[in-house]
């Protein structure tokens, strides 16, 4: 009786023991199917940045692409658990590319009812960085004057870059033959900086963040600064192509980009490449 109570036991324990590795071998092969899955996942969400060398934005160093955008970027998908892969490419293939969905993501559009078709735009804008008159320093004191027309009755001198169009009143005014004597073009914007430090123009153009990153890089930071005009002040949102990224998408973008406004982080990077050291830094 008692051998048959031990075999009995025996045969209970041999069958609790086959459910408790079955339990196990069920919750193995669980776990690591939603480790696939996970990884899968993590795979699947790779995104591909359009960039070229456009500094602050995008700075090449020894291999390693840095820069505001480059950074936010970066920082964003690194929130959103996405890859990121930086595609070097002009401007105008950029968006064609955009446009076909080989290429996820471009930075710094301006909103166009043409982009619009074949482009999400994130609603979270990063800080405008809009065109400004920069001027000696030594100027600003009496500077007074609150536009281009205005500017240019003056006789001021104004040093521009060759086919670039700062507003429309800029794309008017260049067409009009009384004022071609007041400008001078160069291909080089470092050039202009030099001329204007030089007093060979009065003032010059500029994208805000950029020209303060040019400027500090000259080491002319002491002599020249932006003025109060603004030329133009247009928003330069994030872009996604319709073929290759979902609106969900887009709008998880847009909370980690406001995320990052919120926690100093965006501010952080652009200080980061934008003059640090200056007495003008940006708002």
């Amino acid at each position: 009786m008692r051998q048959a109570t031990n075999n009995s036991e025996s045969a209970t324990l041999l069958i609790l023991r086959s459910a408790s590795f079955a339990g196990l071998f069920k919750a193995v092969v669980l776990a690591i199917s939603l480790l696939g899955y996970a990884t899968q996942s993590f795979a699947e969400c790779s995104i591909t940045l359009r960039w070229d060398d456009d500094a602050p934005y995008f700075i090449p160093q020894r291999g390693h692409v840095a820069g505001i955008d480059a950074d936010i970027s970066r920082e964003i998908m690194r929130r959103m658990n996405c890859n990121l892969t930086l595609v070097k490419l002009p401007w105008a293939r950029g968006l064609v590319e955009l446009r076909q969905g080989r290429i996820d993501m471009v930075s710094g559009a301006h909103r166009t009812p043409e982009r619009e078709k074949y482009a999400h735009y994130a609603n979270t804008v990063p800080t405008i960085s809009p065109n400004l008159l920069f001027i000696r320093r030594s100027d600003k004191a009496e500077f007074r004057f609150s536009g281009l027309r205005e500017v240019l009755d003056s006789g001021f001198r104004l040093g521009a870059q060759i086919n670039v169009s700062y507003s429309e009143e800029y794309g008017a005014l260049v067409q009009d033959s009384r004022y071609r004597g007041n400008i001078e073009y160069t291909s080089r914007r470092d050039s202009l900086w030099r001329m204007l430090a030089l007093n060979r123009i009065d003032g010059v153009i500029a994208d805000k963040l950029t020209a303060m990153h040019e400027i500090q890089a000259l080491g002319l930071s002491d002599r020249i600064t932006y003025s109060s005009m603004v030329v133009s002040s247009i928003e330069a949102h994030y872009i996604f192509s319709k073929e290759s990224v979902s609106p969900e998408f887009v709008a998880n973008f847009d909370r980690a980009l406001e995320a990052m406004q919120n926690d100093g982080t965006y501010s952080a990077i652009v200080r980061r490449y934008v003059c640090p050291s200056c007495r003008d830094l940006p708002d």
